[in-house]
């Protein structure tokens, strides 16, 4: 993305030109993505002020269901672009800059690119969704759950959870339970499982 400033550069400060973009950015990360929108630059005491409002339109994959998506990134900046050569003179500007701050060339050439990758980092989705309530896939059968359900549910409980299964019954209503006070004998089933130790720590504090 670059454009030639150097009428710009000649005129005072405060001249400005507009220009429409549509074309493609490419980058190693991301590889081909479309480009469109509009650009304003305006020219300052040490440079080019840049007004960027652009949509680019990157190739992206769901973060639930692996699907290919594509998503529409706005981007929108104003980042000033630092003259490096006087364009009466010839001479290199002497003045510091700013070592964080975007660039003119020595051709008086002003290259978009950095700065749209950078903001383009800035405006895309941490986890990309296809659509917001998406289900994913299973994680055993990998089965795409927006297609529909899977019996993975259906198999063994892991043992870790059995408790909790034999208190739910069939669509998770809770199965009927003894009264509290029927387990405190000891020498039943109930007084034996892992559900009675309390119980059994009552009785063996009751006997000190």
């Amino acid at each position: 993305m670059l454009f030639n400033v150097s009428g710009l550069m000649q005129e005072g400060i405060g001249a400005t030109r507009r220009h429409s973009v549509q074309g493609t950015l490419t980058s190693e990360e991301h590889g081909p993505e479309r480009l469109s929108g509009d650009i304003e630059l305006l020219r300052t005491k040490d440079g080019v002020l840049v007004r960027a409002h652009l949509n680019l339109v990157d190739p992206e994959t769901c973060s639930r269901c692996l699907k290919p998506l594509e998503e529409t990134l706005q981007i929108d900046f104003e980042e000033e672009f630092q003259a490096t050569l006087d364009l009466r003179s010839g001479q290199v500007v002497r003045e510091p800059l700013d070592p964080d701050a975007f660039t003119i060339d020595e051709h008086h050439m002003l290259d978009l690119t950095e700065a749209v990758r950078q903001y383009r980092e800035a405006s895309a989705e941490m986890q990309p969704l296809c659509k917001p309530d998406c289900r994913g896939l299973c994680p055993n059968c990998g089965r795409d759950l927006n297609a529909g359900g899977c019996d993975c549910n259906s198999g063994p409980v892991d043992n870790r959870w059995a408790g909790l299964a034999e208190l739910l019954g069939e669509g998770g209503e809770q199965k009927d339970r003894p009264p509290s006070g029927g387990a405190s004998g000891g020498g039943g089933t109930m007084g034996r499982g892992r559900r009675s130790r309390p119980k059994m720590a009552y009785s063996r504090r009751g006997k000190d």
